[in-house]
């Protein structure tokens, strides 16, 4: 069995950064890496997943899983990618993930390597792919922030993968599920054990959920951070996910989103490479700035 879940201690000697969903558009990852002074001898990034598709190189992306100053946990594109390759070994969506839905939702650049490259895919790039966790959990207590996908919650998603497959599909339910906390997350071992993994790579409820009329938002360093209002879930620390293209970050529910819609490289869409250590120096701030307890630190990531 494999892990979905990864931990990692907290960085003691460098930086932690969060990068948003890179759809194979590694010249700005790049770009961020040079903005930020990135210094892979002790700094880190961690990525919401989605490396690959819709960009030029797509290869260059899961080359930096070979970086061991890059770790990655597994989106929605990598599991259809792995879908495509290996479809007798995902049991739960290889009848939906199959080769024309990979190819028609971005990953058609499989079909254009060179036979070098072909090799290069298959023998040293996709065995890290399918070693990806669906969760990185980072440090723990009051300094610990999760990484995932897309959400963190109970229940089956709303239907993702067969909008994928039946585009004509016009499904307007939600399912019902409740919020995951540290202590489910702690819990989680293999494939088999956990029955949340579409959830984590699939899921849309949490941002749905948002009542962006009720948000209010506040400048950060790295942009227009939105806060709803109940930013906080009991229980679960601050957790970083892609998946959903935003105007600008959202905190919901102890989720911030953080996928700006980089593949789109338009005036209103960028690359998000967030610096751990400021986004919580920012929420703290912000936090004692307008009184409001409902966006403490203190309360809201309490282990």
């Amino acid at each position: 069995m494999k892990p979905i879940v990864k931990k990692f201690d907290v960085n003691i000697s460098g930086r932690d950064f969060v990068v948003g969903d890179l759809h194979g558009f590694l010249d700005l990852f790049h770009a961020e890496l040079d903005r930020q002074n990135f210094d892979p001898s002790c700094d880190r990034v961690f990525s919401v997943g989605d490396l690959i598709d819709r960009g030029p190189d797509s290869m260059g992306c899961l080359r930096l899983l070979k970086q061991p100053w890059f770790h990655a946990v597994r989106g929605n594109h990598e599991q259809m990618l792995l879908g495509y390759f290996f479809p007798a070994s995902l049991s739960v969506q290889a009848s939906l993930l199959n080769t024309q839905t990979f190819l028609k939702h971005g990953g058609a650049w499989v079909t254009t390597l060179r036979a070098s490259e072909q090799n290069e895919l298959q023998s040293e790039l996709l065995p890290h792919v399918r070693t990806l966790p669906h969760l990185i959990t980072v440090g723990q207590g009051r300094t610990r922030f999760n990484v995932v996908h897309a959400e963190l919650m109970t229940g089956a998603p709303e239907f993702s993968i067969q909008r994928l497959t039946s585009p004509a599909r016009r499904d307007t339910a939600v399912s019902s599920g409740s919020v995951l906390t540290d202590t489910d997350l702690d819990a989680l071992q293999t494939d088999a054990q956990s029955p949340f993994l579409d959830a984590m790579l699939w899921g849309r409820r949490i941002l749905k959920s948002t009542d962006h009329q009720a948000a209010r938002f506040f400048e950060m360093a790295a942009g227009r951070l939105g806060v709803s209002a109940t930013p906080w879930h009991d229980g679960l620390s601050l957790t970083y996910v892609g998946h959903s293209p935003v105007r600008q970050m959202m905190l919901h529910q102890s989720h911030v989103f953080i996928d700006r819609g980089a593949y789109l490289r338009r005036s209103d869409s960028c690359l998000l490479m967030l610096c751990h250590q400021n986004v919580m120096a920012a929420l703290r701030l912000h936090s004692l700035a307008d009184g409001a307890g409902d966006i403490s630190v203190h309360d809201g990531l309490a282990g």
